[in-house]
């Protein structure tokens, strides 16, 4: 096992990405080093979110990953292989563990985790990689402007989690995934993460260019695009931007 293998630990810091791509600019840093905090004073999740957590109750890491076989234009499937990963983890507790696109993991329509991956290239090919990855673990309560779309494990469980135990247990899920993704296994990791995809072949209400809409998700395009098919219309593709979903309070 090499993801974990170096670990380097903070109490606290501002964003473990930051720190991580600040060792990696500065030394040779090995491929599955970790480096994890128990509370981020500036965690971010996609597109300038920001990821709420308390201290000490649940995983804040980030992973460096050499991931040179990948080309720029694949570099979604380093993403469906870590949500996949983590999905695998949490399955080891719930059987209602689902990805949301594009990487996010949820739990009975709630959001249990979040990934953010930032890359570096080399030319056309992805030279490394920053895995950021937040999960709710013992977090039992939440601000409350989030407070009903969020869950933990403790939530879902009615358990208590050693972080220290758990840890090397979701590094192992990673590793297994990412080592299939090294391996060339693309097409399966394609089909299960499509398989786990919260929504896939139901229908659901989104708000597409302010309006409310029904629409089935039919897959995602190898670029990483949400294909969905809107009742009464065509299939369309959509970025991340483009397209809201909307949940019942």
């Amino acid at each position: 096992m090499f993801f974990g293998k170096k670990v380097v630990y903070l109490p606290t810091c501002h964003s473990t990405n930051d720190i991580a791509a600040e060792l990696v600019r500065r030394e040779k840093v090995s491929e599955g080093t970790i480096v994890i905090s128990d509370e981020q004073t500036a965690g971010r999740g996609q597109h300038g979110t920001t990821w709420l957590t308390n201290r000490g109750q649940n995983f804040t890491l980030s992973l460096v990953l050499m991931p040179t076989f990948l080309t720029l234009t694949e570099h979604f499937l380093l993403s469906q292989a870590i949500a996949l990963g983590i999905r695998d983890y949490l399955s080891r507790f719930t059987q209602s563990a689902k990805i949301k696109w594009p990487n996010d993991l949820f739990v009975n329509d709630l959001k249990i985790g979040g990934i953010l991956i930032e890359n570096s290239l080399q030319g056309s090919r992805l030279a490394h990689s920053v895995v950021g990855i937040g999960l709710n673990i013992n977090q039992a309560q939440f601000p409350a402007v989030v407070s009903s779309h969020v869950t933990s494990l403790r939530l879902e469980t009615g358990q208590t989690f050693h972080l220290a135990e758990q840890l090397p247990v979701l590094l192992l899920a990673l590793e297994k995934s990412y080592l299939r993704l090294r391996a060339g296994q693309v097409e399966a990791l394609r089909q299960e993460y499509q398989q786990h995809l919260l929504g896939f072949e139901q229908s659901r209400l989104y708000t597409i260019d302010g309006r409310t809409v029904e629409g089935t998700i039919r897959g995602v395009t190898p670029a990483g695009k949400l294909r969905l098919a809107l009742n009464g219309g065509p299939e369309r593709e959509f970025d991340i931007k483009e397209i809201k979903w909307q949940w019942a309070d």
